[in-house]
């Protein structure tokens, strides 16, 4: 009945959902920020972890659930999970656009640091594609990848600091937080959407060679091995 509509409900209540779990039944209140301040946190580090999550999963199944482009010779493989991949972040913009309207009714926003939010949605969408390439072979051979996906991603999500702040991380669980390559992501969105400020130079400069380093090892990987895995289409 909602028909389009679902495109921005559906983020928004995800986004209430643990915004409201964690400022209401948690009653969490980072140094600096108000109970609004705190939730701008924790969209802007929820929304790439949601999108990601969802590109990650389209992309794996994509060369599976697309077996008749797979094996045209004409169709470059490579664009399966370009395409599913794109389409993933349909969902991913409307709860970008929900969190910028809170920030800037909030009187957080900056409108500096917001203009370079797209940049760093690009060094996302790499990382994700770079491993997208790599699981939809597997998943080709290995069906069981598309099912512990979900696990994954979810321990991963639970493991970035869209909730809290580094500082409220101990001491001797700060490696664990930064040995997480969505980490670097979740800062830099919440350093330039709900502080808008410029994030660490370090962090800012580990995203970005994460981001190449998926992108541009997925698609070798990809190239290299795919005849390989295509005889298990």
């Amino acid at each position: 009945m909602l028909g389009s509509f679902w495109v921005f409900l559906f983020p928004l209540l995800q986004l209430s959902v643990f915004a409201a779990l964690y400022t209401v039944i948690f009653k969490i209140r980072p140094t600096g920020l108000t109970e609004w301040g705190y939730v701008t946190l924790v969209f802007s580090g929820l929304v790439p972890l949601m999108c990601f999550s969802e590109t990650l999963v389209s992309t794996t199944s994509s060369l599976s659930a697309n077996r008749a482009l797979l094996l045209n010779t004409v169709f470059p493989a490579e664009l399966i999970p370009v395409r599913v991949a794109l389409a993933a972040q349909v969902s991913g913009f409307a709860g970008l656009f929900i969190t910028v309207v809170v920030t800037i009714a909030v009187g957080r926003a900056n409108p500096l640091t917001l203009a370079a939010v797209p940049f760093v949605w690009l060094l996302l969408f790499m990382f994700s594609i770079g491993l997208g390439w790599i699981l939809s072979l597997l998943s080709l051979v290995a069906k069981d990848v598309q099912h512990a996906l979900g696990i994954i991603t979810m321990l991963v999500m639970i493991l970035s600091p869209f909730a809290y702040t580094p500082e409220m991380v101990p001491t001797a669980l700060k490696p664990f937080l930064y040995l997480n390559p969505l980490s670097y992501y979740v800062l830099t969105f919440q350093s330039l959407i709900c502080y808008g400020e410029w994030p660490p130079l370090h962090i800012i400069a580990a995203a970005t060679i994460l981001s190449l380093a998926s992108f541009l090892g997925g698609f070798a990987i990809f190239r290299k091995a795919k005849q390989i895995f295509f005889d298990y289409a």
